[in-house]
């Protein structure tokens, strides 16, 4: 759990173990990093699954159901926090940067290797944090803001590219997109066609389709169909809405179609995905936490 107060929302945590070390969850407002101290896991963020080991480091944008899970073993730390702790002191930032930062936070490789320059300025961070946390000596909110700051900037480096031309170009274009990509988050429940989307920002359908694949590394309708699945699995984990509902919430046209697409992106059915999620939940809620 966060920190109960309401201006100051922060949690850092250890894992170690076999097996589920990290039931299905997800953050409203914050993102959480979560590094691999030993081991190898297997991590599900959204509606993707990533293989990581010792050094490597996951990205979890907010929103974005998250699972961690280890066959042979592995231990882990991470901090969650809410993201107004440091996008309150980037109020002179162009808002610009962290849109850019949003949309390919979701789209990239969340999984940042140990060999990445990148990863070791995180690693320094999550160091100085958790050291901080555990002692909690006075005034300890202060480094705590103060790393995370330091944290973001290497965050919002690293996704927000270069100067290079092949960054500034979709860099560019995925702001050239924002009005589109608004939309679809905002109308996720809602069928949506690429004439339409296409017409908000004045191209072509095979243009946009196009730029939007090389921009965001998906085609609209992966991108589509991935929130949808990471929405329809915020409902089966946080809600008692019957199957065919969640369908109907999240803009699939119908429960069969529905079934399929869930299926063809998490490998089992909704009713399935349910069952296994709700009964790790509460394995791990009978099992506690460590730190």
């Amino acid at each position: 759990m966060l920190t109960k107060d309401p201006d100051f929302l922060f949690e850092m945590y250890r894992k170690s173990g076999t097996g589920c070390l990290i039931p299905p969850r997800f953050h409203t407002v914050e993102p959480e990093l979560c590094e691999v101290l030993s081991g190898r896991v297997r991590a599900q963020i959204g509606s993707v699954f990533f293989d990581a080991s010792a050094g490597d480091i996951l990205f979890v944008p907010k929103g974005f159901v998250f699972r961690l899970d280890s066959a042979e073993g592995a231990s882990v730390r991470g901090v969650v926090f809410d993201s107004y702790l440091v996008e309150s002191d980037m109020a002179n930032f162009d808002t610009e940067v962290l849109y850019m930062f949003s949309v390919q936070a979701e789209n990239k490789n969340t999984v940042l290797s140990a060999d990445l320059p990148v990863s070791s300025g995180l690693r320094r961070a999550l160091d100085a944090l958790y050291e901080e946390y555990v002692a909690r000596d006075v005034c300890y909110r202060l480094p705590l803001r103060a790393w995370l700051l330091l944290l973001m900037t290497d965050l919002l480096r690293y996704f927000c590219g270069t100067k290079n031309e092949q960054d500034r170009m979709a860099y560019h274009n995925v702001l050239r997109l924002r009005p589109a990509i608004t939309f679809i988050s905002e109308h996720i429940g809602e069928k949506m066609y690429i004439e339409g989307l296409s017409g908000m920002i004045n191209v072509s359908p095979d243009y946009f389709t196009k730029m939007f694949k090389e921009s965001v590394g998906k085609t609209p309708i992966d991108y589509i169909n991935a929130l949808r699945v990471n929405r329809a699995m915020q409902l089966l984990i946080a809600s008692d809405v019957p199957v065919a509902d969640v369908a109907d919430r999240v803009g699939f046209s119908g429960a069969s179609y529905f079934h399929k697409i869930f299926k063809q992106y998490m490998d089992q059915s909704p009713t399935a995905y349910r069952k296994t999620a709700l009964s790790q939940i509460a394995a791990a809620s009978e099992g506690g936490a460590d730190l």
